[in-house]
């Protein structure tokens, strides 16, 4: 395993595991035991590591009850845990919901009116709420204490909330860092300034189909010792070269991309892009190219990976042994 010194967090490996595949989203059918079986031995062989969120799982935050079990005996000592609030009962589609149409404000209005809740402000979360979404994830996930917490919006409307609220988690000892999870520049700065310089990770989409973050998100983390962490290196399995352009889905995260829907001709695109870049390397590699290329950029970022299996867990750390041939980077 390689590791980086990744900005104010400090020495972490090159890949950590991202928990989201546990918690039943998306038709992902991973067993407890199974999960819990995969943590544990990506621990117990380097990864220092592991994401997670509030609102990952089915119901929301199941994600993080799976992980703070497996992180029971000793294990919770050996890592970073990164977690992330904002976007509670988005997908319930409750009271506490941040996405609101005409007949949702007339709903949470009746509330109001009818629980004497006006205190709360439902559309810009206030900190007192995500005071209490940090302190739910302490409890979800058996620990004293996050080692980062992040903000789940990757462009709030009110970030000054968020930064209240991290503030205060982190003076009463529930975390020890704070930042974003943003692909957006423009957002990333903000919280950094209205942080007061303070926000210490950014968590971005950044592959090999995907190198937006480079032109600018990046530069500014480095020059302002914000931890990266990278996410979405496989394009949600596009770069594990098992998909064609004849591939269907049924998988809610994938629908998109079949004959017919929404996305269909951006994946036909990126199938293109793929079949080009395996001209170049051995197909059955493009996976473990894939991971290589994401942390070795000259930042030194820390890449979230996922799996379903044992198998597959075996295989990115395997990737995570090596930094990328050099020459590759010139043909890629």
């Amino acid at each position: 395993m390689l590791y980086h010194e990744n900005g104010r967090v400090g020495l972490q490996s090159v890949i950590g595991l991202g928990c989201w595949n546990f918690g039943g989203q998306w038709n992902n059918k991973v067993s407890k035991d199974a999960a819990i079986e995969i943590i544990r031995y990506a621990i117990d062989h380097g990864i220092t590591f592991v994401d997670v969120a509030e609102s990952y799982g089915i119901p929301d935050g199941q994600c993080e009850i799976l992980l703070g079990e497996a992180l029971a005996n000793g294990y919770r000592e050996k890592v970073t845990l990164i977690s992330k609030v904002g976007w509670y009962a988005r997908r319930t589609a409750d009271h506490f919901s941040a996405v609101d149409g005409y007949w949702r404000k007339q709903a949470k209005k009746a509330f109001n009116q009818l629980y004497r809740f006006k205190e709360v402000d439902f559309n810009h979360r206030t900190p007192e709420l995500l005071r209490l979404c940090g302190h739910a994830c302490c409890g979800r996930l058996k620990t004293d204490y996050v080692d980062i917490l992040l903000c789940h919006d990757d462009k709030p409307k009110d970030a000054s909330s968020f930064i209240t609220a991290f503030r205060q988690l982190r003076d009463e000892g529930f975390i020890r860092y704070y930042g974003i999870s943003t692909n957006d520049i423009g957002a990333l700065q903000r919280f950094y300034e209205l942080s007061n310089g303070e926000c210490a990770a950014c968590e971005c989409d950044y592959s090999l189909l995907n190198r937006r973050a480079e032109t600018e998100l990046f530069k500014f983390c480095h020059k302002n010792n914000i931890a990266i962490f990278t996410r979405g290196t496989l394009e949600r399995g596009i770069l594990s070269g098992k998909y064609t352009a004849s591939s269907s889905f049924d998988e809610s995260c994938r629908e998109a991309w079949n004959l017919g829907g929404k996305a269909h001709k951006q994946y036909l695109n990126k199938i293109a892009a793929v079949e080009k870049i395996v001209k170049t390397i051995e197909p059955e590699k493009i996976s473990k190219i894939a991971y290589q290329f994401a942390f070795s950029n000259e930042v030194h970022p820390c890449v979230v990976t996922g799996c379903t299996s044992l198998e597959q867990l075996k295989d990115n750390l395997a990737a995570a042994e090596s930094y990328i041939n050099p020459h590759l980077l010139n043909v890629l």
